[in-house]
């Protein structure tokens, strides 16, 4: 690879990390319609329909990180010691942070309606100390409606685990192995639907048995040996590619849309959050469809301006933190969004510009005013 080539890959994917963030933020902006669509069929159906756009967004992360972090080069331990710490100490920051907020707006004596806005899926408000204090213990386990977002850390730190065994695969050129391994990954895709049209119990689980048939070839390392492969590009022109990515996305964007939006309509969050989320689930064949049809076609992104590629650059540095600290903002921004009486799209799209913003702003003033700590505080 030329250092031309080498450069114009990496402002594509910059480029396309800038756009999985956004699709975080806007997939999020859409919760609190998405939480009791009941109230408003409009704010139901443009819920449904904006946030199934947003489905690829992280797959998309998982591939990009697939693309640059595989094969590792180096060993496991300094792998390990390199990656884990900087994911495990943000999340661990902004997780207390997240859970001290409900108890703060009892401090300072808002109504305990206001948590309904600021984290929509969590369904047990509570602004007692006691309840903070025992989400915050619970953080090395698990995380609730306060922190949604940050069941992908917990996954990305799996995912750096296993990546020096994946790598091993590709050190040694086994692309036989990886495709193999990728294929029983596709199949483990149809596992959400099955469970649902024929039985839970499918190969083999059962309630003393979570680990059926295809459970070891689940979730989201597919994505990691899929970035990495279709990072390699391919020879088509870039009309093609772009085309088929294209088609590729909304084809899986019907299906996503469809049955999300017909599931919606019969049952609420609160009733049946599994069954909701069964088109929605990243690791399903029609979000799959729709973050391979993305990337592809962004591949071919070439971007030569010196001071755009610089502010991409600096996009990517910011990224991680602005996943980490963006809940906070969706809402108040809604807060000020939504009184105007805007369309919902409209409204959507202010609130993605106000956070986006925000999240910009403060990454940046963490990295100027505290160079060295960032990396505990945003990675």
């Amino acid at each position: 690879m030329t250092s031309t080539q080498s450069r114009s890959r990496l402002v594509w994917v910059d480029v396309l990390r800038l756009v999985a963030m956004l699709m975080v933020i806007a997939g999020h902006s859409v919760d609190i319609y998405n939480a009791t669509p009941q109230e408003d069929p409009m704010n139901g159906f443009w819920g449904a329909f904006i946030g199934s756009l947003m489905r690829p967004s992280v797959p998309l992360f998982a591939m990009m990180t697939g693309l640059l972090l595989l094969p590792i080069g180096q060993s496991a331990g300094d792998f390990y010691r390199r990656r884990i710490p900087r994911v495990l100490f943000p999340m661990l920051f902004w997780s207390v942070i997240y859970y001290l907020i409900p108890w703060l707006t009892g401090v300072i004596g808002l109504d305990k309606s206001i948590i309904s806005i600021l984290y929509p899926f969590e369904f047990s408000p509570s602004q007692e100390w006691g309840d903070a204090v025992h989400n915050i213990a619970m953080i090395p386990f698990t995380f609730n409606g306060y922190t949604t977002h940050m069941w992908y850390l917990y996954m990305l730190i799996g995912l750096y685990l296993i990546m020096p065994f994946f790598s091993a695969w590709i050190e040694h050129n086994d692309r036989t192995l990886v495709r193999t391994y990728i294929i029983m990954w596709c199949c483990s895709l149809l596992l959400p639907y099955l469970s649902q049209i024929i039985s839970p119990n499918l190969f083999g689980v059962c309630a003393w048995n979570q680990f059926g048939t295809l459970y070891y070839f689940a979730g989201f390392t597919g994505y990691l040996l899929l970035g990495h492969l279709l990072g390699k590009g391919n020879p088509l022109p870039s009309r093609k590619i772009i085309a088929v990515g294209a088609m590729l996305y909304f084809a899986g964007y019907i299906i996503t849309y469809t049955g999300f939006a017909t599931l919606i309509s019969k049952y609420s969050y609160a009733e049946q959050p599994d069954l909701l989320e069964m088109f929605w689930q990243f690791c399903s064949p029609n979000v799959v469809i729709m973050a391979i049809g993305m990337f592809i076609a962004m591949q071919r992104i070439r971007i030569t301006s010196p001071r755009l590629q610089a502010a991409l650059a600096n996009v990517t540095k910011c990224g991680f933190g602005s996943y980490l600290m963006h809940y906070i903002f969706i809402g108040p921004a809604l807060l000020i969004v939504m009184p105007l009486g805007l369309p919902t799209p409209i409204c959507v799209i202010c609130t993605v510009a106000i956070v986006f913003t925000m999240c910009m702003l403060l990454t940046n003033l963490i990295y100027k005013i505290m160079p060295r700590a960032a990396r505990y505080i945003i990675g």
